[in-house]
């Protein structure tokens, strides 16, 4: 719709060149929750978060001692 008023030349081509990258900002972040759940489920494969899950898991067995 942006695009379309741009093109119509009712709105500024500078608030489309804004909006793109934050558009594409939220299916990355998705990307990397679903990578992390899924990396972090995986208890026989290699974990691509190494350092964060770590601490994840310290701070886990911290707040629930096993």
């Amino acid at each position: 719709m942006l695009y379309v008023a741009v093109l119509a030349r009712r709105t500024s081509p500078r608030l489309l060149a804004y909006a793109v990258p934050v558009l594409m900002l939220f299916p990355l972040a998705w990307e990397l929750v679903v990578d992390f759940r899924f990396a972090t489920s995986c208890w026989e494969g290699y974990h691509f978060w190494i350092p964060v899950v770590e601490y994840i898991w310290y701070i886990q067995y911290a707040i629930f001692p096993l």
